[in-house]
């Protein structure tokens, strides 16, 4: 499996996925504290540097991605504060 270097221009992050989208929305998930809205992440097999063959997704389109994959999970999981915490 690849390993993959996202970054959004604040955070940082590595993943192992399949596809570079799947590296993403793992790091999202998973990795950065906040999302990037109307912004852009930046993805690369070689490392963090800038590289002529870094691939650049559009927040939106990452947001609309983990929204389609994994919005049951959220939608099952509420925020405390929706529990009356």
């Amino acid at each position: 499996m690849p390993k993959f270097y996202v970054r959004d221009g604040y955070e940082y992050g590595v993943m192992d996925a399949e596809t570079p989208e799947d590296a993403i929305c793992l790091c999202v998930i998973h990795r950065f504290s906040t999302f990037v809205v109307n912004g852009f992440y930046i993805v690369s097999e070689v490392g963090f540097e800038k590289h002529d063959d870094d691939i650049i997704f559009s927040s939106d389109f990452i947001i609309d991605i983990i929204s389609d994959r994994y919005g049951d999970e959220f939608r099952e999981n509420p925020r405390k504060d929706e529990e009356g915490y």
